[in-house]
């Protein structure tokens, strides 16, 4: 695999400083593709090399993420679409693609509901309106260590929780998503207060309604990317997904969990090259 195509970029949106990945190619449809709770921009790297020959892609490190500054007016829904609003009125972008990933998902909904004329299709990555009976159910895992002694230590305890990415692809996400501490050892580069808060989107009957009522209304094509391993988008919520949008197919990418892009990069470019409508 191959980044140093990927140019690091920065943009001030709403007060805060958000770092993207530009990719090029200048003149090509746009595609902005956008991460989930705790993740960074490099989740796409395979996608997005796979994609630049068709699109100049932006993959962005949303506020609180990555390289991107920690937000002073917090974490809710309405600020990231704010932000993604502001960054592609900063970039020119008048009409583009959408991807998104777990809560990158949420967002592309809600902006695309806002903005409809602005998104050619969506590509969203295991994530739908409301989660499965079996993922409310799920038991927690224990609480987010906020220091490693070493950067090994924290690819173990992100290993524990994910078993279906190859060492290397693992090893590579860790390195985007950890920094060296101020006091020693390791931390996350992700804003502290991201981290063990349940997400209301999982349990707030509000917050569920209005990703249904965004579904309803978006009027262009949409992907559903599952992990087969994730229990997160039940069979059952996807038909209801389907009935409920205007034009809504999916596909599973088998052995993935949650983050398909980390786990199975191959297969999910392989299993959304159709819709992007790029050949191998």
């Amino acid at each position: 695999m191959t980044t140093a195509q990927a140019k690091s970029r920065f943009v001030t949106v709403n007060s805060v400083r958000l770092r993207f990945l530009d990719w090029g190619t200048e003149g090509l449809p746009p595609l902005v593709c956008l991460h989930g709770h705790t993740g960074q921009a490099r989740i796409w790297d395979e996608f997005a090399e796979a994609m630049r020959g068709s699109y100049h892609v932006y993959a962005v490190d949303q506020r609180g993420h990555g390289e991107s500054a920690h937000a002073s007016d917090g974490y809710a829904r309405d600020r990231f679409v704010e932000d993604l609003a502001g960054l592609v009125d900063a970039l020119g972008l008048k009409r583009f693609t959408l991807a998104g990933l777990s809560m990158g998902g949420w967002h592309s909904m809600l902006y695309t509901a806002s903005y409809p004329d602005r998104v050619d299709r969506i590509v969203m990555v295991d994530i739908g309106p409301e989660p499965s009976e079996a993922a409310r159910s799920a038991g927690s895992r224990p609480p987010t260590p906020m220091r490693f002694d070493s950067f090994e230590e924290a690819v173990e305890w992100m290993r524990g929780g994910n078993p279906w990415a190859s060492d290397a692809r693992l090893r590579l996400d860790a390195e985007h998503k950890t920094k060296r501490s101020d006091g020693g050892g390791w931390t996350w580069k992700a804003d502290p207060a991201l981290f063990d808060t349940p997400l209301p989107d999982m349990s707030d009957p509000e917050l569920m309604s209005r990703y249904w009522s965004a579904l309803e209304t978006i009027p262009c094509p949409i992907l559903e990317v599952r992990g087969s391993e994730s229990p997160l988008v039940s069979d059952e919520v996807l038909e209801r997904m389907k009935a409920a949008a205007k034009d809504l197919t999916s596909v599973d990418v088998a052995g993935a969990g949650h983050v398909v892009t980390v786990d199975k990069p191959m297969e999910f470019i392989e299993a959304t090259r159709a819709f992007m409508g790029v050949t191998a």
